[in-house]
C-alpha cells in the first residue's frame, strides 16, 4: 500500500530519487511529519509524526521491549529512515547497534530527512544483510532483528534455514531474534520454518491502523 493511501490527508513529495536496488525512493510531507517511501511502500517515519503510537514500528517496539531486559547490542538488518533505531535507543539508553543497508542512497535520504547521525551509538555497514551474518565472527548480540525489504519485497534468502541457524549462533543463547514480515506471504509455513530453527517462536500481529486493519498489517515473530 502506497504513503499516499496508508497516511490520509493531503501528503506531497518533497523529495525523489532512485538507486538499483531500491527503485524510487520519495520522501513525502504529511502533516508535522516525513514519510520515507521505498519502491511504493511506507518504510519509515519521522519521529515528530503525529500517529507515529498508532504505527507499526511503535507497536513494534512496544512489543520486542517486553521480551528485553537492558539489551547492550544488536544487529538489525534493513535501516531504512531508522525509526526503529530512534525508538530503540530512547527505550534503551545503552544499547549499541550494528545497523546493515544494502542500499547506499537510502542511508543518504535517511541522514538527510530523518536524522540517522543521532542515533547514539550506531554502526552502520552499507552491505548484504546476509553475507554480514554469515560472515560475523565476533561477540553475539543480545538479539538481532531482520527487518529488511527491497520496496514491497522480503528477500528469499531470509528464509532459508541455514541463514537463520546462523541468525540464531550470532545471538546469545538467552537472546532474541526477531523478524519482521508484512502480510501476502505463506505465514503457516513461514512460521514451520522458524519452528525447525528455534525452540519458541511467538506472532505478533501488528494491523494497519484504524480502518485499514482488515487489508493486512506486519507479522513480529519472536523467537528464541
Amino acid at each position: 500500500m502506497s504513503a499516499k493511501k496508508l497516511f490520509a490527508g493531503k501528503p506531497k513529495i518533497i523529495y525523489s530519487t532512485s538507486s538499483a536496488h531500491s527503485g524510487v525512493i520519495n520522501v513525502w510531507k504529511h502533516k508535522q511529519g516525513l514519510v520515507l517511501e521505498v519502491g511504493g511502500y511506507p518504510q519509515s517515519v519521522s519521529l515528530d509524526t503525529p500517529t507515529l503510537p498508532d504505527k507499526y514500528w511503535f507497536k513494534a517496539i512496544n512489543a520486542i521491549s517486553q521480551k528485553l531486559k537492558d539489551p547492550k547490542r544488536a544487529l538489525i538488518v534493513g535501516v531504512g529512515g531508522a525509526t526503529i533505531f530512534h525508538l530503540l535507543t530512547e527505550r534503551f539508553p545503552n544499547l549499541s547497534i550494528t545497523g546493515i543497508e544494502i542500499d547506499p542512497e537510502v542511508i543518504n535520504v535517511a541522514r538527510r530527512f530523518f536524522d540517522l547521525d543521532k542515533v547514539p551509538n550506531l554502526e552502520v555497514v552499507i552491505g548484504d544483510g546476509q553475507e554480514y551474518v554469515v560472515g560475523y565472527e565476533g561477540d553475539p548480540f543480545d538479539f538481532t532483528f531482520i527487518d529488511a525489504y527491497l520496496g514491497g519485497n522480503f528477500p528469499l534468502h531470509f528464509e532459508e534455514e541455514d541463514f537463520l541457524a546462523k541468525l540464531k549462533g550470532i545471538t546469545k543463547e538467552d537472546g532474541l531474534i526477531i523478524v519482521n514480515r508484512a502480510s501476502g506471504f505463506n505465514r503457516t509455513a513461514f512460521k514451520s520454518l522458524l519452528g525447525k530453527v528455534f525452540a519458541t517462536v511467538e506472532v505478533v500481529k501488528i494491523p494497519l491502523p484504524g480502518f485499514l486493519g482488515g487489508l493486512g498489517g506486519n507479522y513480529l515473530y519472536l523467537c528464541r
